[in-house]
């Protein structure tokens, strides 16, 4: 018998989000035994490990990679606990554990294409054939985690709302004076300026560090 407190919906976005989860799971750990650049040979020193490995691009693929299957791995966890039938009865503990994997499967996803973008570096090397294909790379996949990612950049719209009508103090979540450090700390942390920055900030730093990457590949094109 289906649950009457339980979403209607509930069943299609744990299904959707399963499947993206694990197949950003399935990619990045692939992408993690195949690196990009190769191994080095065996009557080499170091023979068997990355030939790349010293590359600003090979560290930021293998961080990039990392994050993107941690981000998976722990969004599946979550949608299928709260999926599980000791949850269901609670709409808000299942609404919670929904919106927690909906936000790391979507920071896997921006992950996954910087990951994308370091590897097809690597691969491509630091040769001036290749220096303006990395660049227009890195442009492309840096405008794709910005702005084709829903819910990113919306929230600033309902605060500029939040802002006509209660000003700092409706952003910030301080609508009374704080009695200590602690509350101060709490209400600024479940604040929407603090939630809004933090959804914010993932896409914004791999756009910078896609940007630090493409200074790298025209000023010093082996680093």
């Amino acid at each position: 018998m289906e649950d009457a407190d339980a979403p209607k919906d509930s069943g299609g976005v744990t299904s959707t989000g399963t499947v993206a989860s694990v197949l950003i799971a399935t990619v990045t750990f692939a992408a993690a035994l195949t690196v990009p650049g190769g191994y080095v040979a065996d009557d080499h020193p170091n023979a068997g490990t990355a030939a790349s490995a010293g590359r600003f691009a090979f560290r930021a693929f293998a961080v990039s990679d990392t994050m993107a299957f941690l981000c998976s791995i722990v969004g599946t966890c979550l949608l299928v606990v709260g999926e599980a039938r000791e949850v269901r009865p609670s709409t808000g503990r299942l609404q919670a554990y929904q919106g927690s994997a909906c936000a790391l499967v979507t920071a896997g996803a921006q992950f996954m294409v910087a990951a994308f973008a370091f590897g097809l570096q690597v691969a491509l090397g630091g040769g001036a054939d290749s220096r303006w294909l990395v660049v227009f790379v890195h442009a492309l996949c840096s405008a794709s985690v910005l702005l084709c990612f829903p819910g990113i950049w919306a929230p600033f719209c309902l605060g500029k709302v939040i802002w006509r009508r209660a000003g700092w103090r409706g952003l910030t979540n301080l609508h009374r004076c704080p009695s200590s450090l602690e509350e101060f700390l709490w209400c600024f942390v479940t604040s929407f300026l603090a939630k809004t920055l933090l959804r914010t900030f993932l896409p914004v730093l791999i756009a910078v560090t896609l940007v630090v990457a493409i200074v790298l590949n025209i000023a010093k094109p082996n680093c």
